[in-house]
């Protein structure tokens, strides 16, 4: 029985190793994630960029990615991003400058089908199933449901992400230099 309490006294000094918790888990991949209208790239000036586009439609609850290409269109003076809804469902979206020169190419089109009044041909790969127009951007729908034409409506129709009022500002600032608080680490067991 004396042998036991040694052996055990023993073992359990300090001659131990110890574990280090951070050493032992595994690396994680750090995915970065896309720009969004509060991020300082991404400036709130009321006109419609890639990155404020992108934030508003993942926040309406839709599956949406850039398709990684663009496309030009005769009639049009700036090309079209295309984008992914869904599992079938597409959008090309124009960026324009401001408001007047997307109203200077789109009032001479056909409203529902973005062609040349007159023109039986067209431009699109199929007859768009929405065209929205919202100040300075331009998005054509394509194979796109009921649902997902409602919910990009909405979501473009509700504006582009306006200038930060001065109260908005301010409260933005003094929660950038609020300092966070950090829990002690938990020794390993």
């Amino acid at each position: 029985m004396i042998a036991s309490v040694v052996a055990v006294a023993a073992c359990s000094g300090d001659g131990t190793p110890k574990v280090d918790s951070a050493a032992s888990q595994p690396a994680v991949a750090v995915m970065p994630r896309p720009m969004t209208p509060s991020d300082s790239a991404c400036p709130r000036d009321g006109t419609w960029k890639r990155c404020a586009l992108e934030d508003r439609v993942l926040k309406s609850g839709l599956a949406f990615k850039p398709a990684g290409d663009s496309m030009t269109v005769a009639y049009l003076r700036v090309p079209g991003v295309r984008y992914k809804i869904g599992l079938t469902a597409s959008m090309v979206a124009f960026f324009y400058a401001d408001t007047a020169a997307a109203a200077k190419d789109v009032t001479a089109l056909d409203r529902f089908r973005l062609t040349p009044r007159g023109d039986t041909i067209g431009a699109w790969k199929s007859v768009p199933s929405d065209v929205i127009w919202s100040g300075n951007l331009v998005a054509v729908l394509f194979d796109a449901s009921a649902t997902q034409i409602e919910r990009i409506r909405l979501t473009i129709t509700a504006g582009a992400p306006q200038p930060l009022s001065d109260a908005a500002k301010a409260a933005k600032a003094a929660a950038d230099t609020q300092t966070v608080q950090k829990l002690p680490s938990m020794p390993a067991r």
